[in-house]
């Protein structure tokens, strides 16, 4: 499993979810940063120059994806804290050629979907009877579900 941020809750897949810490590895894509302060500070650890964009940008995310592909045919791609202007578009792209999943756009989802799941068994209610109940959204959170119907 690769993930796309060393800040990812990779460490809970370990604890929680049985996978092996040695088949986990976090990777950061540095394309770079268009905060002038962090380019002109020479204490700055990230790549110091401009941010990659456009064709170059999803050109760079196309050679890794390939490239990981080729050495662990069947790796488990997680996108991590991509902005909202490119998950959509990586998740678009790959999720048909790469076993892959963007945890800001699914995680939310498949979580509580996990939850409700778990919730009917507790009940002995049969997982297939989910489209028969009645829930309750509070909140919006982070997932924006304030414009839920």
């Amino acid at each position: 499993m690769f993930s796309f941020s060393p800040c990812t809750p990779w460490h809970r897949y370990c604890a929680a979810g049985g996978i092996a810490p040695h088949r986990v590895l976090p990777v950061v894509l540095d394309v770079g940063t268009d905060n002038e302060e962090l380019l002109n500070d020479p204490f700055y650890i990230g790549m110091p120059k401009k941010r990659l964009h456009g064709k170059e940008y999803y050109h760079l995310v196309d050679e890794f994806m390939q490239a990981v592909r080729h050495r662990w045919p069947n790796v488990l791609v997680q996108f991590e804290d991509f902005s909202s202007d490119k998950a959509q578009n990586l998740l678009d792209k790959y999720r048909d050629t790469h076993l892959c999943f963007n945890d800001d756009i699914q995680g939310t989802g498949a979580t509580t979907l996990s939850g409700v799941l778990g919730a009917l068994r507790a009940k002995g209610a049969d997982v297939n009877s989910l489209g028969e109940q009645r829930i309750v959204v509070a909140g919006g959170g982070r997932a924006g579900v304030w414009g839920a119907p």
